[in-house]
């Protein structure tokens, strides 16, 4: 990928920073702002994540523990990635953070341009694992269609399992149809 073609995967992105240092963060969301992001920014962490938000930013502190660990379990409902921005000298952090489970850790100084760096990884994974999450539900949905057509098959001309998937992959191969077509025809024709 290409260097625009990287930095145009932000263009759009809402994303939300809660972080104390309001100065170094209003010069980010500035620069976030030029690469096409809708940035927004606030201090101590809120008890739920703004409606619009697709990712957060978030600075680690002990002392609001209870706030992140909420903030953190609306996220994963929503299924929004959150990086971690966190103190890599402070070790009492540590569990903190194996608890929370962030998508990401950055440091909390804040470097623009490895925020940016983290942001477009954490993106593209958070992306390819929707992506592989959308595959493996429709491959699930495929199977449950398979086998109910199968079931359909045995109780309607008692086949075993074998010969329901017999009958099936030859009537696909006769019609020249797919598995899935040859499975919606069976459980529509057959299913009363």
């Amino acid at each position: 990928m290409t260097e625009q073609s990287l930095l145009a995967m932000l263009s759009g992105v809402r994303l939300h920073i809660f972080h104390p240092d309001s100065q170094s963060v209003r010069a980010f969301c500035a620069s976030l702002t030029q690469l096409g992001c809708h940035a927004q920014h606030s201090w101590p962490p809120a008890a739920s994540i703004p409606a619009d938000a697709q990712l957060l930013l978030l600075a680690i502190d002990v002392h609001q523990q209870q706030p992140l660990s909420t903030l953190f379990n609306s996220a994963r409902e929503r299924d929004l990635p959150i990086i971690a921005l966190a103190d890599s000298h402070n070790a009492r952090l540590f569990p903190l953070l194996l608890q929370l489970q962030p998508n990401a850790i950055a440091e909390r100084e804040l470097n623009p341009f490895a925020l940016i760096v983290q942001m477009i990884g954490t993106l593209q994974t958070v992306r390819h694992h929707q992506r592989l999450r959308a595959v493996q539900q429709a491959r699930k949905a495929r199977g449950e269609r398979l086998a109910q057509a199968k079931g359909v098959l045995m109780q309607t001309f008692g086949l075993d399992e074998s010969g329901a998937y017999r009958l099936m992959r030859s009537e696909a191969m006769n019609t020249r149809s797919s598995m899935e077509y040859t499975a919606e025809r069976v459980i529509t024709t057959l299913q009363k």
